[in-house]
């Protein structure tokens, strides 16, 4: 410890010390709370987007905070051969929320599930084979050009809550838009004048205010959260499980970015909580286990895993980087997961409450895609590239109607996430000027001092 506090950093508990019980409940509650926020959107977006009743919404529901549990503790405690045990937790990918409203109404939820886990097989054959390529064929600057573009389309579906959802006839009520409004001015509040905790658990606060503000409205219908069981495990494959090709390519595509993403993450967590550079060892089991983890997170009829990086800041806060507090997190969340009456009571959530509230978190993923952007090297080079793929991604996903001729696999890999990747990786690697030197593996150093946890 003294070493690191040479170096500046100082923390209440290392990556690898065990608080004390009641800290670790404290610490993993923190941490479940903004995992949860994190997770939930994906279930609640795409079970508006495709009409889902009330208890088809609480099933997904209650398998995204499930796999969200065990997915975290694999990852931060390590099962195995599988985690990086980090302090690191993994969550539902935002990425996976637009293509599975393109693809559900064509092939059915068991098709995208299928998809999902074709994708995650091939993304782990993939790093395996190439590891240290990707960052060189996927620059900082790709990346950044696709999470603006799903900034952007996400923006979208939240403001449509706002509106009252998709589909309901009264779509832009008055009311439903002053709900959201009162619900994005307390996230907005606790964002900027909250601090810690507070602050990184703005959109949950303004939620659960929103929530209690359209109890009074009497907007909210109890009777399903009370016909609703306490304890049952949810169930694998509710829709069963197909694998048309053409959404499998889709969603390879789409998932190869989640894996750049785990990389910069991965690289951020060990950062704050050691002081060090991500080790390749430590970078290659957390891309291993996204994959395994998203495989497991098909069966159980949720989106891809992907890494969270809400947490990063509540421990720079709080200074407390133990993964064993993450790990308690995935325990709470494992144990949400198993209570359907939870699940049911989020399902209830009207519209504009969801919506007001994750505006603004949607608005600074838009952000977080334009510092990348900023920070990388603007050549005439670069720039051609995000002109064009930021052109094809968002110019088709406005005008979706423009490719309603040719098939279904060609509208959709040109719009949106999937049409900025494509061309940001292809124009990447086809015009001159590119740099494709293999990057330099980093190992971890040896006087470190990192304390090796035993393979169980």
């Amino acid at each position: 410890m003294e070493e690191k506090e040479k170096k500046g950093i100082k923390r209440g508990y290392g990556m690898n010390e065990l608080p004390a019980f009641p800290e670790l409940v404290a610490f993993g509650l923190q941490h479940a709370l903004i995992f949860m926020f994190s997770t939930l959107p994906a279930p609640l977006l795409i079970a508006g987007g495709l009409g889902l009743g009330v208890v088809e919404t609480a099933l997904l529901i209650a398998c995204s905070l499930f796999v969200c549990g065990v997915c975290t503790i694999i990852q931060s405690y390590g099962v195995g051969p599988l985690g990086a045990r980090i302090p690191m937790g993994f969550v539902g990918s935002f990425v996976f929320i637009s293509p599975a409203l393109l693809i559900v109404p064509q092939f059915g939820f068991g098709g995208y599930m299928g998809a999902c886990l074709v994708a995650a097989v091939i993304c782990g054959v993939i790093f395996g084979l190439f590891a240290d390529w990707l960052k060189v064929i996927f620059p900082p600057f790709v990346s950044g050009a696709v999470l603006m573009v799903l900034g952007t389309g996400l923006i979208g579906n939240a403001i449509a809550n706002a509106a009252g959802g998709n589909g309901v006839p009264d779509f832009g009520d008055p009311t439903f838009l002053a709900l959201a409004t009162a619900t994005f001015i307390i996230t907005l509040l606790c964002a900027v004048l909250g601090k810690g905790f507070i602050a990184g658990a703005a959109p949950l606060i303004g939620m659960i205010v929103g929530f209690i503000i359209s109890v009074a409205m009497g907007m909210v219908d109890f009777t399903p959260v009370s016909e609703a069981a306490w304890i049952a495990i949810p169930e694998p494959l509710h829709w069963g499980i197909s694998f048309p090709i053409e959404a499998c390519l889709i969603m390879t595509i789409i998932a190869i970015c989640g894996v750049v993403e785990i990389l910069g993450t991965t690289s951020a967590t060990v950062t704050v909580a050691e002081g060090r550079i991500a080790t390749t060892e430590e970078t290659r089991k957390t891309v291993v286990t996204q994959a395994v983890t998203s495989v497991f997170s098909s069966i159980f009829n949720v989106v891809p895993t992907i890494s969270s990086s809400a947490n990063i800041g509540l421990m720079g806060v709080t200074r407390v980087y133990s993964r064993f507090a993450v790990t308690a997190a995935g325990v709470i969340l494992l144990l949400m997961g198993l209570c359907p009456k939870l699940s049911t009571l989020f399902s209830v959530i009207p519209n504009p409450v969801f919506g007001g509230a994750i505006l603004m978190m949607f608005g600074t993923i838009l952000c977080s895609g334009m510092k990348i952007i900023m920070e990388s090297e603007l050549s005439d080079r670069t720039q051609t590239i995000l002109a064009v793929s930021l052109a094809v991604g968002i110019g088709f996903n406005s005008v979706p109607g423009a490719l309603a001729a040719f098939p279904f696999w060609v509208s959709t890999l040109l719009c949106g996430v999937p049409g900025t990747a494509v061309f940001g990786v292809l124009l990447n690697v086809l015009l001159p000027g590119r740099n494709l030197k293999k990057p330099v593996a980093v190992e971890a150093p040896a006087e470190t001092g990192i304390e090796e946890t035993p393979t169980e």
